[in-house]
């Protein structure tokens, strides 16, 4: 039996094995060291000497002289290339670029855990390569060695980069792969090169691996954490540290003191060197050794930290006593945690820590002032282990309670954050329960008991189906904490040494005694992978195809999660002393698949005189489809960015560094213009990228035409068309990785579910091949916020039926929050019954289950929501509405003036960044002027609430202190209970007032131009607009022009004004009557004055020539 069976199998991996002797290999390169070694991900400043490059092209699209260019660069590159098992790398690429093969790169930034300097969004860019011919000896004219390139472009705030590469379709085929570039805040450049700041690197593994350590979970905030850690090295205070998720590491003893403080306060039996219990967060690493706990932050300056990075391990709960870290996976408001148990005179006692920014604070223990868990159940007692459940902020405690006879008891407390209060959720069985034979049995106290006694070790809790699981030497499960499902498939004999959860319907555990065992969430069936005989059958065939991922003499390191599945470390030894740690998938569904064929074994059936092999088809289908899905952007929220590099005039079209360079500004030009792209005006065209061609676009033409002609200065030719936003990527028939709902969202879709055919159900019973059979189901996690609706339709003629399934938010949610924050984590399962892991199909990446799908679902206001203000409609309706329009002196077209006498309409647009959708604003909402200043914005001052309540109701504290109010007085106003207006999208005019109290009024004017006046206007729809759960929360700037003076600065001034203009009149008069008199009298005087002057001149000249006439004889007279 078994060598027909080997037969099929290597005839299910034939395919596979030739797909798959190559695949991507990509590595970061510095920006200035292209084809150089493998770079680290640490730099996050941009390059500034892009400028000087494009200040050659003269004659592109680029205009270095617009206000909204930015054109720097990114400090790495992506290099790609290929790796392959039988074949020759580089010749291969050549070949596949020769059948044009190009890479496409996509790139998806996750988002920050604390939003309060960016609203959340989903952003990714794709990008395609950039042909590039290495350096290096060739014989060959053109090319020998060569690769592909894309700028490794940042973003503000994010830290945890996903990077997918695929084909373009084009030449050799090539499956996609999926990278992880995550910046590493724990490296440090030094005179002897790049060094990890947290502690000494070790170059060899074999000293800590030959000590045999039990594998253990690495932990982290789950999809956040830029750099994941391991420990737990018998002996050894070495972790690893990886960026990305172990496709490479570096070992690292930490710079910590292996300190012993064991006391009567803190009883230690044993001590340990090792990191027990290791952490990784967004920006702070936490560890534990012995009692002690230590963090350290990274240095992340794109995430605008409070504090520094570190330069050593920091040890906090300095005088508590700690058991046990553990770990908080997901975030909430803007903060990661982490739970200390406490042990010795701190035993009962739990501490939650906080991260927030990089600060890392751990208050005083829950219990001071209060009671202690033990105290309140009024036993000795100790807390084994802790679950913080975010959304409703209570903590989740497993405890042991001690008894004199050494027996225990085991209860699940629950601890209210916000009432500090605690409560028993369940009082755990102290034996196991008997099996039933159908896989489970439900606790409900009228149940049999073996002898066994039932040991709880731990608690795992998935947020998105709300499943709450209790696993030790037992598995059990349940839906609201209260009421428990034992999974009897599970045996006793080998406790749970850790669980992990996918969170998206799959859990593995690994035992003491290193099985594994899997299951899907809301299914009783239990299934051991590891060891197993389908385990066997794919380990040899592994060997066999010489992967040098598998060895007999391999150690079993972790196991965990991430995008691309379940992920095994393990340490393979290469018999020269040395060793290494390889990440490899862990092949969960073919081990799945080949169990079937092991456990339903085929027989021999004979039909028409010919003998045919049956197998056994525990699936009750055999073809499942989805069909009609919607465009995925509209639920994922994802916003999506297309590029290609700039066209290179060199004739090979490769292109050189002053090309990647061009490409290097192009994309971070493209990404500073999506992120100004969230001010509060609103552009004419719904597209971040309208600014940037506008001026340019009407060039195109010419500028395709120099490059046709290969004359593009630079020798780069940039098309504005390669650089665009995409609004309507397709579904490609599969489900979405997660859904958003807003208020009353629907999402539909089909489901096409068919049975194998008359030829090939040949001697099947009936039941084996019925539609009566096939059932379609869907579970929701939140059925009070979430409904779902299914129609079955049967196409007989076809052996098929057809599912319409819509999912809909019953807009029941209560909160109203921002875009993209506080939002509920829920889930949708989509089941075909008995098909969790009965059912698969084969692909061309190999067999895959089906028949089973959980989507997570997230209730509220979806990321990449936002308010706008509608500046162009308001201008032309606010003039029609005037019949004249009075704009400033000195214009900015960025900030427009209204004039103060007229009506003010202010309209507003719901921009979706995602669809580019782009629609006026309907729902209600209320306007505040909460800030002002004259002249300028810079003088503007954000008034106190008591101001704003003053300036905006008529119900505070101050007369006469209002700056607006409704233009349409003839209608009742509708106001919130503390006064103020509530307006609608056809309800919106505005007077100016600046009441006598209020700061606009008598604003003094600095020239002979009337006053300016900036407010600052808020505009917030939260807890008056039952349309939506966002909060569109909205600050913008209005300058008003022409503001009127007081009274009696007005009077003052008109009289100023007419004693001047009397006084300019009386002058005027004067001068018309009196002055030809005095014209004249001055005219005389003149003339007398001439004529003393001529007299005098006269009698001078006359005195002066007979005094020289004397002098003149009295020289010359003759000598006696």
């Amino acid at each position: 039996m078994q060598h027909p069976f080997a037969l099929l199998v290597l005839l299910h991996m034939q395919v596979c094995l030739l797909l798959k002797d190559c695949e991507w290999k990509v590595v970061l390169n510095d920006f200035d060291n292209l084809g150089g070694d493998q770079a680290v991900f640490f730099r996050q400043r941009p390059v500034t000497s892009i400028a000087s490059v494009l200040q050659n092209l003269t004659d592109s699209a680029i205009d270095l002289n617009d206000k909204n260019s930015h054109y720097l660069g990114f400090p790495y590159y992506l290099k790609i290339s290929l790796t392959c098992i039988t074949q020759d790398a580089a010749k291969v690429i050549r070949n596949a670029h020769l059948t044009g093969l190009r890479p496409i790169v996509t790139i998806t930034f996750e988002a920050p855990v604390n939003t309060e300097h960016q609203k959340p969004e989903q952003l990714q860019i794709e990008m395609k390569g950039a042909p590039y011919r290495l350096q290096g000896p060739c014989a060959s004219e053109e090319v020998c060695r060569m690769c592909w390139y894309t700028p490794m472009p940042m973003k503000k705030r994010s830290v945890v980069m996903e990077v997918l590469v695929e084909s373009n379709g084009l030449g050799f085929e090539v499956d996609s792969k999926r990278f992880f570039m995550n910046i590493n805040g724990y490296m440090k450049e030094t005179e002897t090169g790049l060094q990890s700041s947290l502690g000494e690197k070790v170059t060899s593994l074999v000293e800590m691996m030959s000590l045999y350590s039990p594998s253990r979970p690495i932990w982290s905030t789950f999809n956040q954490a830029p750099v994941l850690i391991l420990g737990g090295f018998k002996a050894y205070k070495i972790i690893l540290v990886s960026d990305s998720e172990f496709a490479d590491f570096t070992a690292v003893e930490v710079g910590i003191d292996s300190c012993w403080i064991g006391s009567l306060n803190c009883p230690l039996n044993v001590f340990s060197s090792s990191i027990v219990d290791a952490i990784a967060t967004e920006s702070v690493l936490i560890l534990r050794q012995n009692q002690l706990v230590y963090y350290f932050t990274g240095n992340y300056s794109v995430l605008s930290l409070r504090v520094p990075g570190s330069s050593l391990w920091t040890r906090v709960l300095n005088n508590i006593c700690v058991s046990r870290l553990n770990p908080v996976h997901f975030p909430h408001n803007g903060s990661e945690y982490v739970i200390a148990l406490g042990a010795g005179v701190q035993e009962g006692e739990f501490f939650l820590g906080t991260i927030r920014d990089g600060v890392v604070q751990f208050p005083e223990s829950h219990a001071r002032g209060r009671k202690t868990v033990c105290e309140h159940l009024k036993i000795s007692c100790t807390i084994l282990w802790a679950v913080y459940i975010t959304e409703e902020e209570v903590i989740v405690l497993l405890v042991e309670g001690k008894k004199k006879n050494s027996e225990s008891d085991y209860y699940l407390m629950a601890y209210d954050q916000v009432d500090a209060a605690f409560w028993m959720l369940y009082s755990i069985p102290r034996f196991i329960p008997k099996d039933t034979d159908k896989g489970f049995v439900m606790l409900l106290g009228l149940e049999e008991y073996t002898d066994s006694p039932l040991i709880p070790r731990g608690l795992s809790y998935n947020p998105f189906s709300t499943i709450f699981y209790i696993w030790g030497n037992v598995i059990l499960q349940s839906y609201d904490l209260v009421n428990y499902i034992h999974l009897s498939g599970f045996p006793q004999q080998s406790p749970i040494s850790y669980f992990i959860l996918s969170y998206v319907g799959e859990f593995v555990c690994v035992t003491d005694s290193e099985e594994i065992w899997f299951s899907v969430e809301g299914s009783s069936v239990v299934i051991r992978l590891y060891p197993s005989e389908a385990w066997d059958t794919y380990f040899r065939l592994q060997l066999m195809r010489g992967s040098k991922d598998f060895s007999f003499n391999e150690t079993f390191v972790s196991l965990f999660f991430n995008k691309e599945g379940l992920q095994q470390l393990v340490y393979i030894p290469d018999g020269q002393g040395e060793g290494k740690l390889i990440k490899r998938n862990f092949p969960l569904h073919y081990i799945l698949s080949y169990r079937h064929l092991i456990v339903h074994q085929y027989h021999l059936m004979y039909l028409q005189d010919a003998q045919y092999i049956r197998f056994f088809h525990p699936c009750s289908f055999s073809v499942m489809r989805l069909e009609d899905l919607p465009a995925p952007q509209r639920f994922t929220r994802m916003e999506h960015y297309s590029t290609e590099p700039p066209d290179v005039m060199d004739k090979t079209g490769f292109h050189n560094n002053v090309s990647l360079a061009v490409y290097q500004g192009l994309i971070f030009q493209l990404l500073w213009l999506h992120a100004d792209y969230s001010r509060p005006y609103a552009d004419p065209v719904h597209d971040p990228t309208w600014r940037w061609w506008k001026n340019r676009k009407q060039y195109a033409e010419y500028f395709f035409y120099v490059a046709s002609n290969g004359n593009s200065s630079g020798g780069v030719y940039v098309n504005m068309e390669s650089y665009v936003k995409i609004y309507d990527l397709q579904p490609n028939n599969q489900l979405p990785s997660k859904i958003y709902l807003d208020k009353n969202n629907v999402y539909s879709f089909s489901v096409f579910l068919s049975v194998r055919s008359t030829t090939e159900s040949m001697g099947e019973m009936p039941e084996e091949n019925s539609l009566d059979f096939v059932w379609l189901t869907v579970v929701l996690a939140h059925p009070k916020f979430v409904v779902s609706h299914l129609h079955r339709h049967y196409l007989i003629g076809r052996g098929s039926v057809l599912y319409t399934v819509t999912i809909s938010d019953t807009g029941r949610y209560p909160k109203q929050e921002l875009s993209g924050t506080n939002l509920l984590k829920s889930s949708m399962a989509l089941k075909v019954i008995n098909a969790a892991t009965n059912c698969y199909h084969y692909t061309a990446s190999g067999p895959k289950l089906q028949g089973y799908a959980m989507v997570p679902i997230f209730i509220g206001c979806p990321p990449g929501k936002r308010l706008a203000f509608d500046i162009t409609r308001t201008l032309k309706y606010t003039t029609k509405q005037n019949k004249r329009y009075f704009d400033c002196i000195h214009k900015n077209p960025d900030l427009p003036c209204f004039f103060f006498n007229d009506v003010f309409y202010p309209f507003f647009l719901i921009q979706d960044m995602v669809t580019g959708d782009s629609g006026p604003f309907l729902g209600s909402y209320m306007l505040r002027i909460v800030g002002g200043g004259p002249y300028s914005e810079s003088r503007i001052r954000v008034y106190s609430p008591s101001e704003i309540l003053d300036y905006n109701t008529a119900n505070g504290s101050t007369p006469l202190s209002l700056i607006w109010m409704r233009a349409n007085r003839t209608k009742p106003a509708l106001t919130d209970p503390e006064g103020f207006n509530i307006f609608s999208g056809t309800d919106c005019g505005i007077k100016w007032v600046c009441e006598q109290n209020s700061p606009c009024y008598d604003v003094v004017p600095l020239d002979l131009t009337a006053p300016d006046y900036f407010f600052l206007v808020e505009v917030s729809n939260r807890a008056v607009d039952k349309s939506t759960y966002c909060d569109y929360d909205l600050d913008f700037v209005i300058h008003i022009h022409g503001l009127r003076l007081s009274p009696s600065r007005a009077i003052t001034f008109m009289k100023i004004s007419m004693a001047v203009l009397t006084g300019i009149v009386v002058l005027y008069v004067l001068h018309q009557v009196l002055g030809p008199v005095i014209w004249a009298g001055f005219t005389r005087l003149i003339q007398r004055f001439e004529e003393a002057l001529a007299i005098r001149t006269e009698s001078s000249i006359t005195f002066t020539s007979y005094s020289s006439q004397s002098q003149g004889n009295s020289h010359h007279t003759p000598p006696l």
